[in-house]
């Protein structure tokens, strides 16, 4: 229901400040991106999609602590979740920082970035140190970053985030016995936005309540994304889609299947197909 996802209109100095804290400090927080109505929304939609999932089994993660729960892959779930990805302040920072400047298929003003991940999580078991870049770099530029909508307030007794500020610019891989950490504490609605070098982590949930986030991985166009995007995507949800959202989740970027019968690695809308199944006949005949 997109009519139910709203946000905080943009304001640019306040973006021209979170550019600057991320740059600096690897990370920033948004407050009340989105309004307590579109809160209670998602969090309601995601609590129903962990009461269908919560007691089925996923290879590799046989046994998971009561209190951590994941909904994995929420594009394929809900329309609303992409609309989510629409946030003013999301889409320019991520056009600013993740944007490729000579991807001359697309509007510059456009989003030329792909979500590479995409899931809800309420913290149980603590997380050590790490970084999702996969890679450390000391550059100014990053590849990758995180941006996560708190459903839930979080602080010290239901798991907030810990970070580690200036770390993305080090060139290392995390310290886990590092102890002096920013401790990040949010309200339900803000987004803590940060470039996937930093050094960050989470400390365990030892309240009784959740800490839901939805958390978005996006990426450079041409990172290979953690979950297969396009050929995943439900072709109901992807007929709802417009232009530009088809192009966040990759379908303006996929690799070619060979030099004789494949997609070029960068195309724009004009390119897009009107069903999944066109990408993908395998699909329609399963």
């Amino acid at each position: 229901m997109s009519d139910s996802i709203q946000f905080r209109s943009l304001e640019k100095d306040e973006l021209y400040q979170h550019l600057r804290n991320i740059r600096v400090y690897g990370y920033t927080l948004i407050p009340q991106a989105i309004p307590e109505e579109t809160v209670a929304f998602l969090k309601a939609r995601v609590e129903n999609l962990w009461d269908a999932v919560k007691n089925l089994t996923i290879p590799g993660k046989p046994d998971r602590d009561v209190h951590d729960k994941v909904v994995y892959n929420l594009q394929n779930k809900d329309k609303c979740f992409i609309d989510l990805l629409n946030c003013p302040y999301l889409r320019a920072i991520g056009i600013e920082i993740l944007n490729d400047p000579h991807y001359r298929f697309l509007p510059p003003d456009k989003p030329n970035y792909v979500l590479s991940y995409y899931n809800a999580r309420s913290s149980g078991q603590p997380l050590d140190l790490h970084i999702d870049s996969r890679m450390p770099s000391p550059g100014n530029n990053t590849w990758m970053m995180q941006a996560v909508f708190m459903l839930d307030s979080m602080d010290e007794q239901n798991g907030c985030t810990t970070i580690v500020p200036g770390s993305h610019r080090s060139g290392q891989f995390t310290d886990r016995e590092f102890k002096d950490v920013k401790k990040v504490t949010a309200q339900a609605g803000d987004l803590v936005f940060w470039d996937s070098r930093v050094w960050h982590g989470t400390l365990g949930n030892v309240s009784e309540g959740s800490r839901w986030g939805l958390i978005a991985t996006l990426a450079s166009w041409w990172v290979k994304p953690s979950m297969d995007m396009t050929r995943s995507l439900p072709d109901a949800i992807y007929r709802q889609l417009t232009d530009e959202q088809k192009a966040l989740l990759g379908f303006c970027s996929i690799p070619a299947t060979d030099e004789f019968n494949g997609i070029n690695t960068k195309t724009g809308y004009d390119a897009l197909k009107p069903s999944v199944h066109d990408y993908y006949p395998e699909r329609q005949a399963n």
